[in-house]
């Protein structure tokens, strides 16, 4: 298997302790009893119900749960694609369910880093303009763009494929060019939704990897929405969420990630087997 990265990177678990330090006891992400409800009086459903959960800086997350069970909608609460009914969502002690458009959108550029399934790069745009476009965005002098897009392109294996469009890139060169995208601007929080969903193994797997070293080698603090127990198996935690709540939540310390997998594995066939074993 090729390489993402040469060099040797410190432990996850170790950059996290280092995070958490820099921060003191601070969560990066504080999710504190929400709730999403949807319907009218007469057909309620709760999407979200009570959840609550802090992750701190550093920490490499999953969440897992079966088709409908409320983690896509958890993202999106955290992302402010979507509202929380009641609760609060705090980044960096900062609570979001609050801000305003104009609040809310410089809170997006400057704190949040995004990663899609279908890597959402634009079409008409290079690679190198894709990273870019996050700094200029950002307002980042001229003179410091291109040094920035090609450290993070260095870093993540992708600069050979700086001067491609989208279309001329693998699905795994795309991806990876987003997570550059997601990265270049040094967000406070990375999320993930099934960035793994639309790639083969192999590519899967690479880009696997390329989530890892963001967390273990530039301290990404990094939530990742995954149906599949082996994508599952390169975070650091993993919260189960079922019928909308919490459910279970298991950490990898210094287990294996075989034995991580085989862990998580437990808790899917106890849910029901509704998680892809990708294996």
């Amino acid at each position: 298997m090729t390489e993402v990265y040469a060099t040797p990177q410190p432990s996850a678990v170790g950059r996290a302790a280092a995070m958490q330090a820099a921060h003191g006891s601070e969560s990066m992400l504080s999710v504190r009893q929400i709730e999403k409800v949807y319907g009218n009086r007469d057909s309620i459903t709760h999407a979200l119900n009570n959840v609550s959960f802090d992750v701190m800086p550093g920490e490499f997350v999953g969440i897992m749960g079966p088709s409908g069970s409320g983690k896509t909608t958890l993202l999106n609460c955290v992302a402010t694609i979507d509202t929380v009914t009641s609760g609060h969502i705090l980044v960096d002690g900062r609570d979001i369910t609050g801000l305003r458009s104009r609040a809310l959108a410089k809170f997006r550029r400057d704190d949040l880093g995004f990663i899609f399934q279908d890597s959402n790069l634009l079409d008409t745009l290079t690679g190198f303009e894709n990273i870019a476009l996050a700094l200029t965005v950002k307002g980042e002098p001229t003179g410091q763009v291109k040094p920035k897009v090609d450290a993070i392109a260095a870093t993540l294996g992708v600069s050979e494929v700086l001067g491609k469009y989208p279309y001329q890139m693998s699905g795994g060169q795309r991806q990876r060019i987003a997570a550059a995208r997601a990265m270049v601007a040094d967000p406070k929080l990375v999320l993930a939704d099934e960035p793994t969903g639309a790639l083969d193994s192999r590519s899967a797997t690479v880009m696997l990897e390329t989530l890892s070293m963001m967390n273990a080698s530039l301290g990404a603090t990094i939530m990742m929405v995954t149906h599949d127990s082996y994508a599952a198996s390169f975070a650091n935690r993993i919260l189960f969420v079922k019928d909308g709540a919490v459910f279970n939540e298991i950490r990898k310390g210094d287990t294996s990630r075989k034995d991580f997998f085989a862990r998580i594995m437990e808790v899917v066939t106890f849910l029901g087997g509704d998680v892809r074993d990708a294996c």
